[in-house]
């Protein structure tokens, strides 16, 4: 197992999932996306570690939490004790790597901290969907959370993704389910709006400043923005077309953003918290079902350039339904 400290880079991203724990938030489920050449399995592995650490519970919570009638998994501070997240920088939010969870970790049998693997190297078949959905509802042993890995989360095919989807609709309190996959888009529209996306880029990924410029220009601006600017913007991006992925991966995650913050209104939630208040009034203006249109609009862009269409009537097309719907 790993430990944020000892992982280089991909502050956004960890940063992100520290406030989290820091402020007691964590979600049910994450969809850790990158490629062959990213860091996810290393910052999920470290996300796992750190939720399930003794010291940093107790440094969050003061005593370990308390067991009722219901069992492991159902925190509740021992009397008098102090919470202590306010006084806490979320760059202490790290696995200590010596209490006895870190080191059950650490050799790989930590028993409420799973990697779930699937019997096939290739296939993560329905049968392994099913087995992972009995397995979530047997409580913890001996923490507060019952964490999983679940690599190659993308292997599933429609009938197992539909299956696990049953758990992501009920999750149990006490479970964490952590799905590595190398493409959001590789999982049902579903599964992905029932999990926060956290997006590992590969070693040295990083969009140019001046098209991250322009692409948070067209954010920002697009709900105002004239035809005239929405193709001058289209020949702008044409500039970009070698990174274009990255910068459709900005704008799903944007987009991601305002949906969260408009079932949740939590601020604390969203990755791109610099601009929480311009979330926050494009959340307002936009329908569920206008951010939704916009999500498909992005995947159906990507299959469009993966098929060689038109660069520039696939921006086109996306930009007006950004306009329309965002």
């Amino acid at each position: 197992m790993a430990s944020f400290r000892n992982i280089t880079g991909h502050k956004k991203s960890i940063s992100f999932l520290k406030r989290a724990i820091l402020s007691d938030r964590v979600s049910h489920a994450y969809l850790i996306c990158g490629d062959a050449g990213s860091d996810k399995a290393a910052v999920a592995e470290a996300f796992a570690q750190t939720l399930q650490c003794m010291t940093l519970d107790r440094l969050l919570h003061g005593e370990p939490f308390e067991s009722d009638d219901s069992g492991a998994g159902a925190r509740r501070p021992l009397p008098g004790s102090r919470d202590m997240s306010a006084e806490i920088s979320p760059d202490a939010v790290d696995a200590c790597g010596k209490c006895r969870s870190c080191i059950q970790a650490a050799d790989g049998n930590q028993p409420d901290l799973i990697t779930w693997t699937h019997e096939k190297p290739k296939t993560f078949s329905v049968e392994d969907a099913r087995r992972l959905a009995q397995d979530v509802q047997i409580r913890p042993f001996s923490s507060a959370r019952k964490v999983y890995l679940i690599p190659d989360a993308h292997l599933m095919n429609t009938e197992a993704q539909n299956t696990l989807l049953k758990t992501l609709e009920e999750p149990p309190e006490y479970v964490v389910l952590l799905l590595l996959t190398d493409s959001a888009d590789r999982m049902l529209e579903t599964i992905r709006s029932r999990c926060i996306l956290i997006d590992i880029e590969s070693s040295g990924r990083v969009i140019p400043e001046d098209a991250l410029s322009l692409a948070m220009r067209i954010l920002l601006n697009i709900r105002d923005m004239t035809l005239p600017e929405i193709l001058e913007a289209v020949r702008e991006l044409t500039a970009y077309k070698l990174t274009i992925g990255d910068i459709l991966d900005l704008f799903t995650s944007w987009y991601r953003d305002i949906l969260y913050f408009k079932a949740s209104d939590d601020a604390n939630g969203i990755l791109h918290e610099e601009y929480v208040q311009e979330i926050r009034s494009a959340a307002a203006f936009a329908s569920y079902e206008g951010i939704q249109a916009v999500l498909t609009a992005l995947r159906t862009a990507r299959i469009r350039l993966e098929a060689n269409v038109s660069f520039e009537l696939t921006m086109e097309l996306l930009l007006l339904t950004m306009k329309e719907n965002g």
